[in-house]
């Protein structure tokens, strides 16, 4: 008799995770250590960490227009998969998306362009919906979309003149009806490349009109007016595509000649002329682009022999050439993606930035996922998106806006790398600059908002006394800060207000060394003081912060037992430490800035028994034993958490 598991979804022979998405298997029987470490390095599937969708909709096929719309998992390379269908074949229309509902507006079907706007919603297969309608009949345009609006830009109207427009018209994307006016383009074209946003900026650029056009425009999404002039590609092309993360817009295929496969890029909140990229897989005109956060995917596409099935990607963070993802369901060409996972079409609750997020970030030598809680509430955490570089982490610190989180250490050594999240932005982290000297996961950071400072750790030859300093808004290398006052703030954390910071922790596993508090006047330079002892000697401390109390929580002894120990201390007044209460559960492993928001203090960390997703919150001005808040979607050992509300903004 054949043998069951639980609910049939597992089997005796356990076979490796494809991923750590939410549809990924680990099918068979694993031992809670096999499981555990796979969890660690962010290799287990997450029942939050839910694959995006792309849709790849209607085109031109090998007889004409077709309604047929393909589905992607754009973070799983592979072939297309049948969705739904458009309500005409049509093709040549402009696509959009919020992160629920994929939009697509106006087109030509048959011997006519149309003004038709439907959509399709990502959760739920099948054919499109009724929106509303446009002003005028037209195919050729270009959309581009925040999670609110959408806005679809130029085209060619069979209707009046010699059909170019520079109408831009706009829609709400959660509720449905017509078009509205939105302003006006520099130049009158057709074909030009959409769907490269951020959510505040929307970009097109290339064209038609008279010859093919280099000119890129921007608008500002949540308004409306006229564009502004942003810069040139870097030649004239028709029917190029578009795509990108909230940073970066990537334009793909097309060129001056008939076809094309330059692929340059530009940075979405600056202006400029467009850089070059690399080259797609091969030269195209009239591909359908989207983009998650990392990745810009680009389907299609027509030469001299026609449309094509291919599916090629790029990595939106690098410069480099296309290489393959899979195929279409059918070859086609001027089709309309959009996706439930592009960064500007985030979901508005999230975007909305609340003064109270908190980040936690993976400290596994091989693992990269953060995770976000919003601070005044409770709660579990809700995947945030990936550091740059996987590591235990040597410091963090941040400002409203913005964390920079400093040096890493993975199982081949010890890095000097910098790279920084936008606290409103969820994806992947973005590089930053360096420190002045290779890091290990045993730093601590401080910040007043403006300046962030951060403890070096172990450098992997010894311990290190070094910090060093940054500009958090602006990106670049670190700076020597001073000294603290000696090295047993290897293993430190950090608390800050606006105008002290402290370190505490130690990487000697000492009693004299591991309760030692070191203060700097962060927006000076100079060596650290003495500012008084924590209650206990520990290393790898949890921490928060008001702008009057410094809180630290937990850590190891010497002995490598964990503690569960809260104990506080008064910014205006050096001394030793006072006790708070206690955590829920003795453990360690988080440092960084700590998460507060000046009232509530949340700690995370890391412990060895069943409680190792746990997360606490106490009240910064009162005293006593931690509350809990919720669980960890994963184990973050030696990682970092920060906020942009702690004492120090």
């Amino acid at each position: 008799m054949t043998q069951r598991y639980l609910g049939g979804i597992i089997t005796a022979n356990p076979t490796e995770p494809s991923s750590n998405l939410s549809n990924a298997s680990a099918s068979g029987m694993w031992t809670l250590q096999e499981a555990l470490s796979f969890y660690r390095a962010g290799d287990w599937p997450d029942a939050t960490n839910t694959p995006t969708v792309g849709l790849f909709m209607a085109g031109y096929g090998a007889s004409g227009a077709i309604n047929v719309v393909d589905k992607i998992v754009p973070e799983t390379a592979g072939n297309a998969t049948d969705f739904g269908d458009t309500s005409a074949s049509t093709y040549a229309g402009a696509g959009l998306s919020s992160d629920t509902r994929a939009i697509v507006a106006g087109g030509y079907s048959v011997s006519t362009s149309i003004n038709t706007i439907e959509y399709f919603t990502f959760a739920s297969a099948g054919n499109a919906t009724d929106f509303g309608d446009l002003t005028e009949q037209m195919f050729a345009g270009s959309g581009l979309s925040n999670n609110v609006r959408g806005v679809i830009a130029l085209g060619y109207k069979q209707t009046s003149g010699d059909g170019y427009t520079n109408i831009l018209e706009y829609i709400t994307i959660p509720t449905t009806g017509n078009s509205i006016d939105f302003g006006d383009a520099s130049i009158s074209q057709r074909g030009a490349a959409g769907a490269l946003a951020s959510t505040t900026r929307g970009v097109f650029g290339g064209g038609y009109h008279l010859g093919r056009t280099d000119v890129i425009d921007y608008v500002t999404i949540a308004t409306t007016g006229n564009a502004t002039d942003f810069g040139n590609l870097t030649e004239a092309r028709f029917y190029p595509s578009g795509a990108s993360n909230n940073t970066r817009g990537i334009f793909a295929g097309s060129g001056n000649g008939t076809y094309g496969n330059v692929i340059d890029y530009i940075t979405i909140a600056s202006t400029g002329n467009a850089t070059d990229f690399g080259n797609a897989v091969a030269v195209r005109d009239a591909l359908a682009g989207l983009a998650n956060s990392t990745k810009a995917i680009y389907a299609g596409g027509r030469n001299d022999s026609g449309g094509t099935n291919v599916i090629q990607q790029v990595t939106i963070a690098t410069e480099a050439d296309a290489t393959d993802f899979g195929d279409l369901t059918v070859a086609k060409s001027f089709s309309m993606g959009a996706c439930s996972g592009t960064e500007a079409v985030q979901d508005t609750a999230f975007a909305t930035l609340p003064a109270t997020r908190g980040l936690l970030g993976a400290g596994n030598y091989t693992a990269t996922f953060i995770e976000y809680i919003d601070i005044t509430t409770t709660g579990n955490g809700k995947s945030f998106g990936d550091l740059l570089y996987p590591g235990r982490t040597t410091g963090t610190a941040s400002s409203s806006t913005r964390n920079v989180v400093g040096g890493r250490r993975t199982g081949a050594g010890r890095h000097d790398h910098i790279d920084f999240n936008t606290y409103s932005t969820k994806g992947k982290a973005v590089d930053f600059g360096n420190l002045t000297q290779n890091g290990d996961g045993g730093g601590g950071g401080v910040s007043n908002g403006t300046r962030g400072v951060i403890s070096i750790g172990h450098t992997g030859a010894d311990y290190s006394n070094a910090i060093e300093y940054v500009t958090i808004a602006s990106a670049g290398n670190a700076t020597d800060f001073g000294d603290l006052v000696d090295t047993s703030n290897a293993n430190s954390t950090g608390v800050s207000n606006t105008t002290i910071g402290l370190f505490t922790g130690s990487g000697h596993n000492t009693a004299s060394n591991g309760a030692k508090i070191d203060a700097i006047t962060i927006a000076s330079t100079g060596n650290a003081t003495d500012f008084g002892d924590r209650s206990i000697a520990a290393y790898s401390v949890g921490s928060a912060s008001s702008s009057t109390r410094g809180v630290f929580a937990g850590g190891d002894l010497a002995d490598g037992t964990s503690q569960n120990v809260i104990d506080y201390v008064t910014f205006s007044s050096a001394g030793n430490a006072t006790d708070f209460g206690d955590l829920t559960t003795a453990r360690r492993g988080i440092g960084g800035g700590g998460m507060s928001n000046k009232t509530r203090g949340v700690f995370s960390q890391w412990s060895i028994d069943s409680s190792a997703n746990v997360i606490d919150y106490i009240t910064i001005a009162s005293t006593g034993n931690a509350i809990d808040f919720g669980d960890q979607i994963g184990l973050h050992r030696n990682g970092y958490s920060d906020s942009n509300g702690h004492g120090g903004i």
